[in-house]
């Protein structure tokens, strides 16, 4: 007679080991396969809510400085508003990265989460600079307005399964950047209209923000708390009757990055392109625009508008500055 004890114990471990594989192969399938779609699609989401970060803090900067503004010389006057008022302290909450691992679940749940991704928040100035000038004003001679060192407010994500991409909050426009070029998501405060046939209005909001406090950069998955408030500067307005009526403006980037060189040239051309205005080179008066020098370590990008009558361009700036203070805020824990 046959002893099957050990044939059944042995069937038994066997049978064990094999729904073991199968359900190791199975977990390590869904890390290999499932966790970076998942991750991915995280990280998707995340930066489409930075987006729409971006937009509502252009929006909320935008609501700020245009708030302040009283017009305090009459209806007579309606291009020379003054701001008057104590400036107001507006918040806003930002998320740097997705959750991932850094959520509570323990070893063995957290395998088979994505990684969490951060992302970069801080406020620096670029390398870039913004300038204007007329005929009847030059930033040579009016030291201390123009050119502007431009200071930005930027994201920049730090992704393990999706490509990294950059926003960037500057000149009142919001900014994408990927590793193929930039492109512009919001236009910056800059505006040219038609007056007459041959006569034009330019209107710049050059805005700016300064990091102050204790941090300039943070690199997290956290939210982060944005506290911004208007500067009070000594002239808010260079549009004084010295400046404004001209016969020629010309508004101008340098930039040493080729990338943005080429998303302001574009920017520039969709600005005239709105307004139907007509090529300086064809009709003597209109628009002018083009890098120079070009394959240079920097160049300058350009718009120049001019007018048929030495008084045919009227310019109006607005200048705007903020402080802009990053405090952490706790995660949510649950």
């Amino acid at each position: 007679m046959k002893n099957t004890s050990n044939d059944v114990a042995l069937s038994e471990v066997i049978g064990f080991i094999m729904l073991l594989a199968l359900v190791v192969t199975a977990f390590s399938l869904y890390s290999v396969y499932a966790v970076p779609v998942i991750g991915r699609e995280d990280e998707i989401a995340q930066l489409n809510y930075v987006e729409k970060q971006f937009t509502d803090y252009k929006l909320m900067v935008d609501t700020l400085w245009i708030s302040r503004l009283i017009n305090v010389n009459g209806a007579n006057n309606p291009m020379y508003p003054v701001l008057n008022v104590t400036p107001a302290i507006s918040s806003t909450t930002m998320r740097l990265g997705t959750g991932g691992t850094s959520q509570p679940g323990g070893f063995s749940l957290s395998l088979f989460k994505p990684v969490a991704s951060t992302g970069l928040l801080s406020i620096n100035t670029t390398g870039d600079t913004f300038n204007i000038e007329s005929n009847n004003y030059n930033s040579t001679v009016n030291k201390g307005e123009f050119p502007l060192s431009i200071s930005a407010l930027k994201y920049s994500s730090d992704n393990y399964y999706w490509i990294q991409q950059r926003y960037t909050y500057e000149l009142g426009g919001v900014f994408l950047s990927q590793d193929d070029g930039t492109v512009n998501r919001i236009s910056p405060l800059i505006s040219i209209t038609r007056t007459g046939s041959t006569s034009f209005a330019v209107n710049v909001v050059p805005v700016q923000v300064f990091g102050v406090g204790s941090y300039s950069a943070i690199s997290s998955n956290n939210p982060v708390r944005l506290d911004t408030r208007q500067r009070i500067l000594p002239n808010y307005n260079i549009s004084s009757n010295q400046y404004r009526n001209n016969q020629w403006v010309n508004l101008s980037i340098t930039t040493a990055d080729n990338a943005t060189a080429a998303m302001w040239l574009n920017l520039f051309k969709g600005i005239v392109a709105s307004e139907q205005i007509p090529s300086y080179d064809i009709a003597s008066y209109g628009y002018k625009t083009g890098i120079s020098p070009p394959g240079s370590e920097k160049t300058t990008v350009f718009l120049f508008i001019a007018g048929q009558n030495p008084q045919s361009v009227a310019l109006y700036v607005q200048r705007a500055e903020f402080d802009v203070i990053f405090n952490m805020v706790a995660s949510e824990i649950t």
